[in-house]
């Protein structure tokens, strides 16, 4: 029998992505990527059960997610994080 799993990128950043934390998560997968791309991705569990990205920083250690401007799990990281980041991400995880 085969699964198969449908995601997008955006949940890696989500409170409530990877079906609030109750299936498979592929945020390692996303913040590998972002780390490959030259930035700084750091993952961590929020609550018990869902596991995130919670800060980016650029190349001059710039955090991308500042708590002062974005609201963590909530906020859309396509509306804070830069287009060609955006771009990069669309192109290796595209939307199913």
């Amino acid at each position: 029998m085969r699964t198969e799993i449908l995601w997008e990128w955006e949940e890696a950043f989500c409170k409530f992505g990877f079906n609030d934390g109750d299936g498979p998560n592929f945020t390692n997968e996303v913040a590998t990527f972002i780390n490959y791309l030259g930035y700084l991705a750091e993952p961590d569990n929020w609550g018990i059960h869902n596991y995130m990205i919670m800060s980016i920083l650029d190349k001059d250690g710039n955090e991308l997610m500042d708590e002062k401007k974005i609201r963590i799990g909530y906020s859309n990281p396509r509306d804070y994080l830069p287009p060609e980041l955006v771009n990069k991400l669309d192109a290796q995880f595209p939307a199913g």
